[in-house]
């Protein structure tokens, strides 16, 4: 039993009680006091307590995103935002780029799980200590702070002066190994499972050999079209100032052929450059790029051949086709995907956030 449960058991006593002397009464009159004084205090401490649970504890735990049953709280959102602050003069206002971080946050969430779900890979084996640490060497030697050839007493000097920075802004270097390195390597490997399954380095894709050229306007179009066909060079019709971009059918140093893959271009330049109804050295018709926009394309096709992709071309169409899964992916009838900024009381979250940004050094 309690000290304060003993104490009022004392008044909890049944039976009919004797007359109570001078002194005793004064005796009962002053433990009423202290008892009062110690409830007092007890209730000042729990009303002290819950107000800095409800102030300093409780706002770092508000829900930001839930995906597919996994909640970002508002801690590692802040963190994130703290993360990417260089970034907020990109945007019109800083509650817009937060919510883009959130929105960051959201499609890292996404990849973590296709990658472990839909391609069965397991995400620990990707996120090893040796892997972290190998992205670690590679960051910081693309932010300069190492070279190629570090030694490895270099290598710990620039995570202890990462660590010292990061730091300075409220982050550990846990917390940007679980927020940057981490779904950093789980994006890539995700790309190279994409790679692998549509690209393979041991098949051979569809390519063509054309020029083309991208011009803005119609009319534009119309009138390069007729002076290509007059016999104007190619080259001479590339410069014009209607020209957004051009395709030569060989490299700059005119050995080299050019090989366009199918996939690279629009959807509209490959139905026209890989249909079997496009007949070779003949211009084609000016062709809108894209619905909504004002280009269109000409395109003489030289040639066609089925070969292996080079190394740009193929990391091209991964991203691509990375980006096509992560839309997908956003967009799936199976996710549970909940933005409680989009929900009441998601500006003051944001407002929240925003304000939590800048360490006091006080």
């Amino acid at each position: 039993m309690g000290m304060l449960g003993m104490l009022l058991d004392r008044f909890r006593q049944k039976g009919p009680g004797r007359p109570r002397s001078r002194a005793e009464s004064e005796k009962r009159r002053r433990f009423l006091i202290v008892l009062l004084i110690v409830l007092a205090i007890l209730a000042a401490g729990g009303t002290i307590g819950y107000g800095y649970y409800d102030t300093n504890v409780r706002p770092w735990h508000q829900r930001i995103v839930k995906v597919n049953g996994t909640v970002i709280e508002m801690r590692s959102f802040v963190k994130m935002l703290r993360l990417g602050q260089s970034q907020e003069s990109s945007y019109s206002s800083s509650t817009e780029w937060a919510q883009s971080v959130a929105a960051g946050m959201e499609e890292n969430e996404l990849i973590r799980q296709g990658l472990e779900d839909q391609f069965g890979v397991d995400i620990g084996s990707v996120t090893s200590s040796d892997a972290v640490e190998a992205k670690l060497r590679e960051t910081f030697v693309l932010y300069g702070l190492i070279s190629d050839n570090a030694t490895e007493d270099e290598y710990q000097q620039a995570y202890q002066n990462a660590q010292n920075s990061l730091k300075t802004i409220g982050v550990s270097i846990d917390d940007y190994e679980k927020l940057i390195i981490k779904p950093s390597l789980i994006s890539e490997e995700l790309q190279k499972q994409i790679g692998d399954a549509q690209y393979p380095t041991t098949d051979n894709f569809d390519h063509a050999q054309v020029q083309a050229l991208l011009i803005q306007g119609s009319d534009n179009a119309t009138q390069l079209r007729t002076r290509w066909e007059n016999g104007e060079a190619f080259d001479t019709l590339s410069t014009d100032n209607s020209v957004s971009s051009y395709q030569r059918d060989t490299a700059a140093d005119n050995t080299t052929i050019e090989w366009v893959p199918r996939g690279i271009k629009s959807e509209a330049f490959d139905n026209n450059t890989f249909s079997e109804n496009t007949s070779l050295d003949v211009i084609s018709q000016p062709i809108l790029d894209s619905d909504g926009s004002d280009n269109y394309w000409l395109i003489k096709v030289i040639a066609w051949q089925s070969r292996p992709l080079s190394e740009s071309d193929r990391n091209t169409l991964i991203s691509n086709a990375f980006t096509k899964w992560l839309e997908d992916a956003k967009n799936s009838e199976n996710n549970d995907i909940v933005n409680y900024l989009d929900k009441k009381g998601g500006q003051a979250k944001l407002a929240w956030a925003v304000a939590h940004v800048t360490v006091s050094t006080s």
